[in-house]
């Protein structure tokens, strides 16, 4: 039964994604015409205007849509599998606030950097706050929590926060920062994304490869420690990857939050808490979740930008009092 609803889901997500996509070539602030969308793709000419805006802003930025908000979505799954914690997200637990101060020191430090050495600093930041998750789960009381742990992690991530923008305010870099901290791909290049792809991309097939791992977590420590496996260690191997996950995806878009959060939870309800079965449909439906809002954010006020991290939050901010109602009850 699980595996039909599996397939189903599967295959309605990659409708849905194919859809989404190919409005998002069309619809803009320019809208562009299908012969001039198969001419870009196949017979580029760079003097053509629209061809242009479709092969180097738009092509690019919907594809670190679709790799971005799967990459948020599947570290989401696996932070809260591995914590067994509901609320859990690598936004709420202040890991893409980490991400961003790393970001804030690399405008800083290295106005000049490369895509390869922001995303380092994003790591960094990344690691920083990860490593004290890692902590709290393991040596804390209020790891143990469902909401004392996304009071810590918030408590984390509005002090990275504030140090970013007193950093921006130091340093006048206000307006740098200010689209970057609210998310959106509008300033996405080939350049970074291909520098960044790459690392997303070989770290969600390592995650991929630790589903069985975490489904034995999800049965209880004892359990996984009767079954010969180390549940710190498990623990910490997946942090370490949601990390990378975070940092390259905050060195590209900025800190965008809730996907992580919405996506699992939906997910869950066709398939359940099996993680073989539920990190695919994660990667799918966190793509086609970033891909609408980023259409969506285009069409609110064009040809301005409208961030799509403001709509998520929208959706999100509720969902995540709903979700804290239900676990307080």
């Amino acid at each position: 039964m699980k595996l039909r609803r599996f397939s189903l889901v599967f295959v309605l997500l990659l409708i849905l994604l194919c859809l989404t996509f190919g409005l998002s070539l069309f619809w803009g602030a320019v809208n562009i015409d299908f012969e001039t969308i198969r001419r870009s793709l196949f017979q580029f000419d760079a003097s053509d205007q629209q061809q242009q805006i479709l092969r180097n802003i738009r092509l690019p930025r919907l594809l670190t849509d679709l790799l971005i908000g799967g990459a948020f979505a599947v570290g989401g799954c696996l932070i809260q599998g591995v914590t067994r914690n509901p609320l859990a997200d690598s936004g709420l637990l202040g890991i893409n606030g980490g991400a961003s101060l790393g970001l804030a020191l690399s405008f800083v430090f290295l106005p000049q950097a490369r895509p390869m050495q922001v995303a380092l600093c994003s790591f960094i930041g990344a690691f920083v706050a990860t490593l004290l998750i890692f902590c709290i789960t393991q040596f804390s009381r209020t790891g143990r929590s469902e909401v004392g742990l996304v009071l810590a992690g918030v408590a984390i991530s509005s002090f990275f926060q504030a140090l970013s923008q007193g950093i921006g305010l130091f340093f006048n870099l206000q307006q740098d920062l200010a689209f970057w901290f609210i998310g959106g791909t509008a300033n996405v290049t080939w350049g970074q994304l291909t520098a960044v792809a790459p690392i997303l991309l070989l770290t969600l097939l390592l995650c991929f490869g630790l589903t069985r791992e975490v489904n034995v977590l999800l049965l209880g420590e004892e359990t996984a420690v009767s079954l010969g496996r180390n549940p710190s260690l498990i623990r910490g191997i997946v942090l370490f990857l949601v990390m990378i996950l975070v940092g390259a995806s905050v060195s590209l878009v900025g800190p965008v939050g809730f996907v992580g959060l919405l996506v699992p939870h939906v997910m869950r309800h066709f398939v359940g808490t099996d993680q073989r079965l539920l990190l695919p449909l994660c990667f799918l439906g966190g793509a086609w979740l970033v891909l609408i809002a980023d259409l969506a954010a285009r069409m609110v006020n064009p040809p301005f930008e409208t961030p799509f991290g403001i709509l998520l939050a929208v959706i999100g901010v509720p969902f995540l009092l709903y979700k804290v109602w239900q676990v307080a009850d």
